[in-house]
């Protein structure tokens, strides 16, 4: 399948009623209700959270446009087309009605970007933090959601993430969110790990051991598991060759891939390892033929950080999500403090994280 290779920003629709069509998955329980309550919100800026009369003076840029590096100024932005909205729209349409913790309107305020499409014909679709004109960032964080389609809170944490940086992005890193890599596992009837040619896209990375190692490994060690086929190929399925594509363009400093339920943080790549976010702590699950770990961190030598969630159907607590969210920020900030040339704001007190 060809990829689709415009990036165009979706234009914010009013208000579309959340009209299930299926059984919405992915809830909260009554304790975490309750501990959502008690959070407190002094942490979860990307440096300082400002204060509620600033929030609307903070520079907020449009979502979705396209830049030609870190630090560099935003470009304007392309004139989205119908279809390539339509697709969008269906798309959070599908989402706000599969899972009971997004609703239609909550990804409709991400305004996606419509990028290319699943073998479905789903839209394969990412929103942009980008740079803000006054500050160069310290670098470029691609969050990826959804790789597997039955894992529902790796999505929805995603989308919670992204409503902190819609009120406090303050352009200390460029972040990209993909939020669904696989909609066509996600948004099946009964949702499953693979994509609709039953292939496990973790398993589909263009490794540089998948061509000897990939289908060996899964004959022997999984006993030749459907559930995690690495494909006919390397990068064989058009959501991995999105992703690819991705990865060359937007050269993350960073990747953080979020998954569940292994209740932990696993971590490839150079140099070091948050060792703890929220209540999850680090802990080594190696890497594997095709995987993401594999390609990114070992062969790319691009961090990569792998958000184990408890819970593939639970969602965290709100105190949770925010917990990980400012322990993730606390830790990219020193990760590519040292790294940063010729930055702007130099002084501590503007990558504080309020803490």
């Amino acid at each position: 399948m060809q990829i689709v290779n415009s990036i165009v920003p979706i234009i914010f629709v009013i208000t579309l009623a959340s009209c299930a069509s299926s059984p919405r998955t992915d809830t909260v329980s009554n304790d975490s209700e309750k501990a959502s309550a008690q959070v407190d919100d002094s942490t979860l800026s990307d440096e300082a959270i400002p204060r509620p009369e600033d929030i609307n003076s903070t520079a907020e840029e449009s979502p979705g446009l396209k830049t030609s590096g870190p630090g560099k100024a935003a470009e304007t932005p392309a004139i989205p087309s119908a279809k390539d909205q339509a697709l969008a729209i269906k798309l959070c349409k599908e989402i706000g009605s599969k899972l009971g913790s997004v609703s239609i309107d909550d990804c409709l305020r991400q305004q996606l970007i419509h990028s290319a499409l699943s073998i479905q014909g789903r839209s394969l679709a990412y929103r942009d933090f980008p740079p803000l004109a006054s500050r160069k960032p310290l670098g470029n964080v691609l969050v990826i959601g959804g790789i597997h389609g039955d894992e529902f809170s790796s999505v929805s944490v995603l989308f919670k993430w992204m409503n902190i940086l819609n009120q406090h992005h303050s352009g200390l890193f460029h972040w990209r969110f993909i939020p669904t890599l696989n909609p066509d596992g996600l948004l099946r009837k009964k949702s499953q790990r693979q994509n609709h040619n039953g292939v496990d896209l973790n398993r589909n990375f263009p490794t540089t051991d998948w061509d000897e190692e990939a289908l060996t490994h899964w004959r022997t060690t999984t006993h030749s598991n459907p559930r995690r086929h690495p494909g006919t190929g390397p990068a064989s399925e058009p959501e991995i060759k999105w992703l690819v594509s991705q990865i060359a363009e937007f050269e993350p400093d960073v990747i953080i891939s979020i998954h569940a339920p292994y209740h932990l943080v696993d971590y490839d790549g150079p140099p070091s390892a948050p060792d703890k976010l929220g209540s999850l702590y680090l802990r080594d699950l190696g890497v594997f033929p095709g995987s993401l770990g594999n390609y990114a961190g070992l062969d790319l030598n691009v961090p990569i950080v792998t958000v184990e969630l408890k819970s593939a159907g639970i969602m965290p607590s709100k105190h949770e999500i925010n917990s990980m969210w400012s322990d993730l920020v606390r830790w990219l900030r020193d990760q590519l403090t040292a790294e940063l040339v010729d930055y702007e704001h130099g002084d501590d007190s503007e990558i504080s994280l309020g803490q």
